[in-house]
């Protein structure tokens, strides 16, 4: 009798949060919807009874266009999930160490335990911020052959300097990988891609499910070193990336202009949606945020979760924080009207 091998026992399977919810602020997607008559042009131009371009060359070439960086050293996937899992099966070996964070990407950690390598999982601080200086005296010290993370970082929304980030990646031989998915909220400046011809050990991930609102096409890139690229173009399934996926992808990617004006739109919501939160004057800390969410510190995330669920609002809860990406202007201001209920009620009961 077929058992399955023991390192399944520590897999549960990804549950996202299903149901029909008027707003959903959990998941960190785009507010704006991209334009249909794109998608109609794509599909018009595709052949399906074909297979797909095994190399994407076409919407690798937009994305390299787009954020200035060789061809060459970019290789597509159907989303960053699946280079994650490429990365960590082609680059490392049973056994070996692997450096990630908590709270961080739990995707990271998932595919590294499918491999069967040994996880290191550091817990941040109070103020959920990395040292850089005792990251890389940890990695030198344990033999660490590889480290992940996000930057900025899913959940906290905090992120690290590009000065920083580089001394990390100098000062060990491990592995880097930065997974930049939130980086275009931020500070285009402070992105590695332009560093990673410079170094030997480095892999920048990028992703089309944020600033580029097509989470639901299922597009990534990782961009390194020719040598890395190479290999992962060698070890990845050959027809990874959909002739639709590849199509839709190279139109929005070539349309700079139209890029740039959606991620201007998105940070001046999520700047409005922090200074809403923070005038309610109910939480015990919100974190300054460099992605298109807010992080929050309270003792009652559970409760307040429950309470925009029973309202059809969809947020995260992670334990005593909540993570709140900002939808459109409407739906914050219905997520703010709530709280307000929410923290009406909780002073009625209070007794005061």
């Amino acid at each position: 009798m077929y058992k399955l091998p023991d390192k399944l026992s520590c897999f549960a399977p990804y549950e996202p949060l299903v149901g029909e919810y008027k707003i959903r602020l959990d998941v960190n997607e785009s507010f704006i919807q991209v334009d249909k008559k794109i998608i109609v042009e794509a599909v018009k131009n595709v052949t399906l009874n074909r297979y797909p371009d095994p190399f994407a060359t076409g919407t690798v070439r937009a994305f390299a266009r787009l954020f200035n960086v060789k061809p060459e050293l970019v290789v597509a996937g159907n989303g960053s999930d699946e280079l994650i899992g490429v990365i960590v099966a082609a680059l490392l070996q049973k056994g070996d160490k692997l450096l990630c964070f908590k709270p961080d990407f739990t995707m990271y950690s998932f595919y590294s335990k499918l491999y069967e390598l040994d996880i290191i999982e550091l817990e941040k601080g109070e103020d959920m911020t990395l040292n850089v200086d005792e990251i890389v005296k940890f990695i030198n010290e344990n033999d660490v052959k590889c480290v992940i993370f996000s930057n900025p970082c899913n959940p906290t929304s905090l992120a690290v300097k590009k000065a920083d980030l580089r001394r990390l990646i100098e000062g060990v031989n491990a592995l880097v990988v930065v997974d930049e998915a939130y980086i275009d909220f931020w500070d285009e400046r402070e992105s590695l891609l332009s560093d990673v011809e410079n170094y030997s050990n480095l892999i920048v991930l990028r992703t089309c499910s944020k600033s580029v609102a097509l989470a639901g096409i299922r597009l990534g890139f990782a961009v390194a070193n020719l040598t890395i690229i190479d290999v992962l173009k060698t070890v990845k399934s050959p027809f990874n990336v959909n002739v639709i996926t590849q199509e839709i992808g190279k139109i929005i990617l070539s349309d700079s202009e139209n890029y740039h004006n959606s991620i201007a739109k998105i940070k001046a919501a999520t700047a409005r949606l922090y200074a809403d939160l923070t005038n309610l004057k109910m939480f015990e800390k919100i974190f300054d945020t460099s992605t298109n969410f807010v992080f929050i510190k309270t003792k009652n995330a559970e409760k307040i979760y429950q309470f925009l669920l029973e309202k059809s609002i969809a947020v995260r809860c992670f334990g005593e924080y909540l993570r709140i990406c900002t939808g459109t202007d409407d739906e914050n201001k219905k997520l703010i009207s709530e709280l307000e209920k929410f923290k009406g009620e909780m002073y009625e009961k209070s007794g005061n």
